[in-house]
């Protein structure tokens, strides 16, 4: 068995086009959707990411406004600045860029940031509705996860679900959105710790690694066409790898293609949360 490729790059392109077509009925009901992107410090990481968010929104006619606070800001003036963005009416969503300089309470931050601005579903109150048979806000590499699995026609429900890793971002989120009423796989969430690491795996449907470990996962690790999709990724001497060993793909029926990055499905569904956001506002 060879495993199809998930194509990102192309289905970027067609839910960068869907959002362009959003965004621009939004514009002529007079609504201009915005992203406020808090940015703390000057990781050159953290601002890679910051810029090719900016692009994207300037594509499909986002207005973005960036708000640069210095390493060093304390964490009453950071949610001083939160603040004044949840009450400024032009702004649609609020995005902290994570992660922020030790000092910093994250989950405090991410508290601050009301449910309706969330564009990063990061909020107890959206995580908890991923519980649900309607979530309300979905983190956005998650939510990519999710648009891709619709792609192979696999039956969520019932099916056996192994998440690896369960960091904010991805690894708890995904967790909550899986074993939740609105998609009711059987899902177990893998990490450092698991014993029957290798034995869980072997018996699940998807995988969904997300731990940022190089290669972990090997191809006698992996079901016989089971699904496999990599988030995961390190540098090790320099060169992006994902958590998936490439060799996975003469076992599983679909899988993310080896040692690329998941990002462009991370950013076009921040854009979709964007608008979601705005459109919400405007049925509200």
């Amino acid at each position: 068995m060879t495993a199809r490729f998930f194509d990102l790059d192309a289905l970027g392109l067609t839910l960068l086009e869907e959002s362009k077509g959003r965004a621009a009925a939004l514009t002529r009901k007079g609504i201009i959707p915005c992203l406020a992107l808090v940015e703390v410090g000057d990781d050159p990481q953290s601002a890679t990411y910051v810029s090719r968010k900016i692009e994207d929104c300037k594509k499909v006619g986002i207005a973005v406004q960036k708000i640069v606070l210095p390493a060093t800001v304390t964490q009453a003036d950071l949610l001083d600045q939160i603040l004044r963005l949840d009450r400024d009416t032009s702004i649609t969503g609020i995005l902290v860029q994570l992660p922020l300089p030790a000092h910093l309470n994250e989950g405090q931050v991410l508290q601050a940031i009301t449910t309706e601005k969330d564009v990063d579903g990061l909020h107890s109150v959206n995580l908890m509705s991923l519980t649900t048979s309607d979530p309300s806000v979905i983190p956005c590499t998650v939510r990519g996860i999710d648009a891709v699995l619709q792609q192979t026609g696999l039956v969520l429900e019932g099916a056996n679900v192994a998440v690896l890793g369960r960091g904010r971002l991805v690894g708890g989120p995904a967790t909550l959105l899986f074993s939740g009423k609105s998609r009711n796989a059987t899902v177990t969430s893998l990490h450092r710790k698991s014993r029957n690491f290798k034995d869980v795996l072997r018996n699940s449907d998807v995988i969904i690694a997300a731990a940022g470990s190089a290669h972990l996962v090997t191809p006698d690790m992996v079901r016989a066409g089971a699904v496999v999709i990599d988030v995961g990724m390190s540098w090790p001497e320099g060169s992006l790898q994902g958590d998936v060993h490439p060799a996975v793909a003469e076992i599983a029926s679909w899988m993310t293609p080896p040692d690329r990055s998941f990002g462009v499905m991370t950013r076009m569904m921040l854009l979709k949360t964007v608008l979601d956001l705005a459109e919400k506002r405007i049925a509200a």
